[in-house]
């Protein structure tokens, strides 16, 4: 393992066949807006790089943090349970206190078996869901009878969808608007700003669409990001006017046929969170389009010290009030 400089990071890695969108040179700009986080990279080899990954370092109190949202792999096919093993058993030999790692890689056990053996444990208490919905797009794509209504329901509005190539200032104060009034609706921790917007989208992987009314006023849009034949839905917004018209339904269709006349394989529709509580309603939302469920290799963690396992869950559940899945 070594680590190095981030621009040789990213240099490596776009020759990868696997980058989440959380290890992109846009996500790292996306986040560096706040400043709030520090970034650190590494890689297996750099002369034959097979694995590497962008962290995030955290200091509060006396103790440090890496984490590591995803890894990038030059062939996802061929995972190495030695190679994972190796990586992240140097990581811990480092003057991290805690390493937690949320991998978007779908399942592999030789991955779990590596990791394991590098020391790494699940967490106490699990605040991400390791699931998603995988669409061929270049197949039929099937909808169940609440999609088909509110895609019928939608049609009678004269939308729009409107790709935007090259956003300027008036698409980011757009989006901006949009998706402060659904943060202030729903209650949400934080937000976007037109900063962070702007850093993402300057990122070539990363697109930005927008469904717009008869007078062509923006109603709704999303953000996406794509990587070789897959691309993942990253945010959404929709005002008042959207969801009375149904225009997400209207605008993951038109997204849908946008990726399969790029000839994308795969749309991947996020994370997805059934349950118990208000956060299904997202989950029957994305199940009413007909795909693979898959699972992804998800959260991990390693602890200098024992104690700091139940102290982590301590922090997010009571401290931080995130909702445990």
């Amino acid at each position: 393992m070594q680590q190095i400089d981030g621009n040789i990071f990213f240099e490596i890695t776009q020759n990868f066949d696997f980058m989440p969108f959380t290890q992109s040179e846009g996500w790292r700009a996306f986040n560096s807006a706040k400043d709030e986080n520090r970034f650190v990279f590494f890689v297996d080899n750099v002369e034959n790089p097979q694995i590497a990954c962008m962290g995030h370092v955290k200091k509060f109190a006396w103790l440090k943090m890496l984490q590591i949202e995803g890894e990038c792999f030059a062939d996802e096919k061929n995972i190495d349970s030695k190679k994972i093993k190796d990586i992240y058993q140097e990581l811990t030999k480092t003057d991290f206190d805690i390493i937690e790692v949320n991998s978007s890689l779908i399942y592999n056990a030789l991955y779990e078996i590596g990791i394991r053996q590098a020391g790494f444990l699940r967490p106490v208490g699990m605040f991400s869901t390791p699931l998603s919905i995988l669409i061929d797009l270049q197949k039929p794509i099937e909808y169940d009878n609440n999609w088909k209504q509110n895609l019928k329901k939608a049609a009678k509005f004269q939308l729009e969808f409107s790709p935007v190539s090259t956003p300027d200032e008036s698409d980011f104060e757009n989006y901006f608007a949009m998706n402060a009034e659904m943060v202030d609706r729903k209650r949400f921790a934080g937000g976007i700003s037109v900063e962070q917007l702007k850093q993402l989208l300057a990122d070539k992987h990363f697109e930005l669409f927008f469904v717009e009314n008869e007078e062509k006023k923006r109603i709704s849009a999303e953000i996406t990001y794509s990587w070789r034949d897959v691309a993942v839905s990253v945010f959404a917004a929709n005002s008042p006017e959207g969801r009375k018209k149904a225009s997400a339904y209207f605008r993951y269709e038109k997204i849908y046929d946008f990726y399969r006349q790029k000839n994308y394989q795969f749309f991947d529709c996020g994370r997805i969170s059934p349950s118990a509580h208000k956060k299904n309603d997202i989950f029957l939302f994305k199940n009413g389009v007909k795909g693979e469920k898959v699972l992804f290799c998800g959260e991990w963690c390693w602890y200098k010290h024992h104690i700091y396992r139940p102290l982590m869950y301590f922090v997010k559940k009571y401290l931080f009030k995130r909702i445990e899945v």
